[in-house]
């Protein structure tokens, strides 16, 4: 991706900033996807400030060659931030592989990895280039990066490290230049505590450490997330309508399977649904409802209508009002805000003599 369409992208990246009530629009790095070729099994957008952050601090790393690391539950999009670090870089034109670590057994990993030459092991009929080579000049994801064999970990660092690598039976070393982006849902410093993890590696790979947090922690996205999944599987029908009271539900459930398990409850009303009108009735859940309401009148007082004034207020109202609720501390809830201590301090003020119930911040 050229500076200039990173611009282009992070310039719209704004726009749904700014009109998270708005049925959410295709990025341009999610066109460039689309017109690639590239899978986007799992939409993503960013229009809640949470997840804006860590939009922009991804596209900002893109265009440096430091190796990332996501960090962020299961299902919650770590492999589309991968691909805004990739397609924010000067590799943008190159290849972008993806490896499970989690998938694969310590006895292939390797070859799966660095390959082998011609009678390295039975079966070995012809050279096999691996994922590192497969990648030249472009990006490795190597996903799972927790769940990589113990007895490999030497081996990839060295790799890091030196930037050749030699295939299984082979003497010759191979240069590489690959930018590599990690991801993990495993608290990494107990897994090295634990002895599960080389920390040398680990350092290799977290130079710059993108935390991505789970859908419940960034409400704002739920409704523009749940229009896009209607768009993408509603093939050869026309997309029905949110309900107020089933939108309602949405933003009350606490995702457990994050932005994946959204995908599957907007698939599933999508086949239920008969009309043109998508009612609470039609949301089918892992867990039954009663478990799943966690949270009630924090961002689900959203109105339809209004001025763009009175809505702006009124987003500004409810993301304060979810960042108080998330946050360990009044400073934290600013810097979550981008705004200075001070002026979240006289927000709150003017929401609380306007009769708002602000829910006060919390020690976890």
């Amino acid at each position: 991706m050229s500076k200039l369409k990173l611009l282009e992208a992070m310039t719209m990246q704004q726009r749904l900033n700014k009109a998270s009530s708005q049925e959410p629009q295709t990025n341009k790095i999610e066109q460039a996807k689309v017109e690639e070729g590239i899978s986007t099994d799992q939409p993503f957008v960013f229009v809640d400030p949470v997840s804006a952050k860590v939009f922009n601090l991804a596209c900002k790393v893109g265009l440096t060659n430091m190796p990332v690391l996501i960090t962020g539950p299961t299902g919650a999009g770590k492999e589309i931030m991968a691909r805004v670090v990739h397609e924010s870089s000067e590799r943008a034109d190159k290849p972008f592989v993806a490896i499970n670590c989690s998938a694969i057994t310590p006895s292939l990993a390797e070859d799966l990895l660095f390959g082998h030459e011609r009678g390295a092991f039975t079966g070995a009929n012809g050279p096999h280039a691996g994922c590192f080579e497969q990648a030249e000049g472009g990006t490795l994801f190597l996903d799972e990066i927790g769940e990589m064999p113990l007895e490999l970990q030497p081996k990839l660092l060295r790799v890091l490290q030196e930037k050749k690598l030699t295939r299984i039976g082979g003497k010759r070393e191979i240069p590489i230049d690959v930018r590599i982006v990690a991801a993990t849902n495993a608290n990494m410093h107990e897994d090295i505590q634990q002895g599960l993890f080389r920390e040398d590696l680990y350092y290799r790979l977290s130079a710059f450490n993108l935390q991505l947090p789970a859908l419940a922690e960034r409400p704002l996205d739920i409704k523009a997330l749940a229009l896009l999944m209607l768009q993408k599987h509603a093939i050869g029908q026309v997309v029905p309508e949110l309900s107020k009271e089933a939108l309602h539900v949405l933003l009350s459930y606490h995702w457990p399977g994050n932005v994946r398990e959204l995908e599957n409850v907007m698939a599933r009303a999508l086949l239920l649904c008969d009309g043109g009108i998508i009612s609470p009735d039609e949301l089918m859940f892992d867990q039954p409802v009663e478990q799943a309401i966690s949270r009630r009148g924090s961002v689900n007082s959203i109105h339809e209508s209004g001025t763009l004034q009175e809505s702006s207020r009124e987003m500004e109202c409810q993301q304060i009002i979810e960042a108080m609720r998330i946050s360990r501390s009044r400073g934290d809830a600013a810097t979550r805000l981008g705004i200075s201590e001070r002026t979240l301090r006289y927000k709150l003020q003017r929401m609380r003599q306007a009769g708002m119930d602000v829910p006060k911040v919390y020690s976890r």
